[in-house]
């Protein structure tokens, strides 16, 4: 029996279509366009980029960014079957802003990694609730927010319990290390820093550590920097899949493409924002601790 193709079929392609509304809010009301610019919501035009896309398909008139014809090998490739994986609107967008930018080349963080210029590697392990009676910071996802390590009394595990998970006398952790959730958080690709200070800690294994290697070239500001860029959090859209009923990277991670400075000079001029303001938090920090060490009356008050 010939079953007939679809107007849309061609071989050895596979159609791929990841729209970003249907039309309907999450209370299943209309959900209508809203002008970027003004905040303004349409009182006639429905957001449906579903249906747009539906007809476009039908049409065989394809102009969704969303929505495009990928080779079949390349897919089964990937071992990914999932829509937002194979939309590179994020992607293509990245690239052509920095195409004419002869400042920076695009490379990825399996580039980088390759090529020694910087590590990736994740956290230490999960004590469970009940050791949680010590001295020594246990860091969850949910401590990572606005650009820092938020240490939670509540939860400190004993010295001899953390040589466990770091697997020795010391963390393995250093000062203006970058951390993210990369699994089972809304926040996975959003990086904090660790502070000075701050490395005597045990992460949970849900936990991205990324570290340059090479500071002679990028150091950790740059890289917080391009990491920090919109054109670059974009693309974790694309790479942050649900795996059981947790969102997850897993080595797509090393996929994200960050900007590389093609000298020292824009790489320092790129990041100097971000360095003078970690490290003017730091010197802060330590003038605070000394003035309160050599008070007159004692204090509680301690910045770790």
């Amino acid at each position: 029996m010939n079953i007939p193709k679809p107007s849309w079929y061609k071989d050895n392609q596979i159609l791929i279509s990841n729209p970003q509304t249907c039309g309907i809010n999450k209370d299943g009301l209309e959900q209508y366009k809203v002008d970027p610019l003004t905040g303004e919501r349409s009182k006639t035009e429905i957001d449906d980029q579903l249906s747009e896309s539906v007809d476009e398909i039908l049409n065989r008139n394809i102009k969704n960014e969303h929505t495009s014809y990928i080779d079949v090998e390349k897919v089964k490739k990937s071992k990914v079957l999932v829509p937002q994986y194979h939309d590179k609107s994020t992607l293509e967008q990245i690239e052509k802003a920095f195409t004419a930018n002869k400042d920076y080349t695009l490379k990825s963080l399996g580039q980088l990694v390759n090529e020694g210029y910087i590590t990736l590697f994740s956290g230490h392990g999960s004590p469970s609730s009940d050791q949680r009676i010590g001295d020594i910071p246990y860091i969850k996802v949910s401590d990572i927010r606005a650009g820092n390590i938020n240490i939670n009394p509540a939860n400190m595990i004993p010295e001899e319990l953390a040589k466990k998970y770091w697997k020795g006398d010391k963390s393995n952790l250093e000062a203006y290390d970058l951390l993210s959730p990369e699994r089972a958080s809304k926040n996975i690709g959003e990086f904090s820093v660790l502070m000075p200070g701050q490395e005597n800690i045990v992460l949970t294994k849900e936990i991205l550590i990324i570290r340059s290697l090479r500071k002679e070239y990028i150091d950790q500001f740059y890289l917080l920097w391009a990491l920090s860029l919109k054109l670059v959090r974009n693309q974790w859209d694309r790479i942050i899949l649900m795996q059981t009923n947790r969102e997850d990277v897993g080595e797509r991670v090393l996929e994200i493409l960050i900007p590389f400075p093609n000298s020292k000079k824009v790489a320092d001029d790129s990041s100097e924002p971000f360095r003078t303001y970690y490290q003017s938090i730091e010197a802060a920090r330590k003038n605070l601790n000394k003035s309160l060490k050599n008070a007159k009356y004692e204090t509680h008050f301690r910045i770790e």
